[in-house]
């Protein structure tokens, strides 16, 4: 059974959310924080904080700060406006359990989504990689043959005609 942080303040601009959670003596840490656009979790077990924010949040852009025994949340919101209180309320335990499924869904999701355009990213770079490569060869393969074709023309001289100064001298 879990013990629930309520501790809390917030305040708010048209554009954001600041939510300081006190948690003094707990050592909390990013994997502890959960946010998504509606769902605010922070979980140190026994202890555990939990939001249904009023309105939908910026998660990419949101941030969370730990430090000094407090967690200082900079929550953005999506439509500017000037929320009536921070949570929803009056949510029932199955509309409860249904956000938090919903949310856990959404960050699995997300998750995959991003690491599936890491995995692309990853792929154009090494294809990037290989083209400059197979450039950088190619060069280096035609100033071989140029060399080959300059020494297969000077086999054909005779050793005083290689000589620099032989050819000065005949020119004069």
């Amino acid at each position: 059974m879990p013990l629930w942080l309520r501790e809390h303040s917030w305040r708010q601009s048209g554009t954001a959310v600041y939510l300081s959670l006190p948690v003094r003596g707990l050592r909390v840490t990013a994997a502890n924080i959960f946010c998504t656009e509606r769902y605010l979790k922070v979980s140190v077990p026994p202890f555990l904080f939990e939001a249904v924010l009023y309105a939908p949040i910026d998660e990419t852009n949101s941030t969370a700060k730990i430090g000094n025994g407090i967690v200082f949340f900079t929550l953005y919101k999506k439509e500017a406006s000037m929320w009536e209180s921070l949570t929803v309320a009056d949510v029932n335990k199955e509309e409860l359990q249904h956000l938090r499924e919903n949310a856990v869904l959404r960050a699995q999701e997300k998750a995959k989504e991003e690491t599936e355009a890491k995995k692309v990213t990853k792929q154009e770079h090494k294809k990037y990689a290989l083209e400059a490569t197979m450039k950088w060869l190619q060069k280096q393969a035609e100033a071989r043959r140029t060399i080959s074709a300059d020494l297969s023309e000077l086999e054909d001289l005779k050793e005083e005609e290689k000589n620099p100064d032989w050819l000065k001298d005949k020119g004069k």
